[in-house]
């Protein structure tokens, strides 16, 4: 069995709560929980995608960063740990994601999956 992280690529991670901490997406805040992960042994890191916040009061997932620029970068901080990037699939032409994750996998020294 794998143990990876789903990387927090929009604001508020998975809290939709308006009284729970409130961030915005970073690579920097990405790039330390990748270290971390890596230092601690976990197998991947998965980004999701997501194009289109709830609005409202909490502004959930209003803001967010594109999963394969992201998942390149982290890449290229990175050494072992696995990298997934997610990809609309009703957006992104198949040829240009193969092309994406061909490119990841270049920076990453094979380290590339994709779901």
């Amino acid at each position: 069995m794998q143990v990876g992280v789903f990387i927090p690529i929009n604001n508020n991670g998975w809290l939709l709560s308006t009284t729970s901490p409130q961030y915005m997406p970073s690579f920097d805040l990405n790039k330390e929980i990748a270290l971390r992960a890596e230092k601690y042994g976990l197998d991947f890191l998965l980004s999701m995608i997501k194009l289109r916040g709830f609005g409202g009061k909490s502004q959930f997932w209003e803001y967010g960063l594109e999963s394969f620029t992201l998942m390149a970068g982290l890449a290229a901080v990175t050494e072992k740990i696995k990298i997934y990037a997610t990809c609309p699939t009703l957006i992104i032409p198949p040829a240009f994601a193969a092309r994406m994750c061909n490119t990841i996998d270049s920076i990453s020294h094979g380290r590339s999956g994709s779901i």
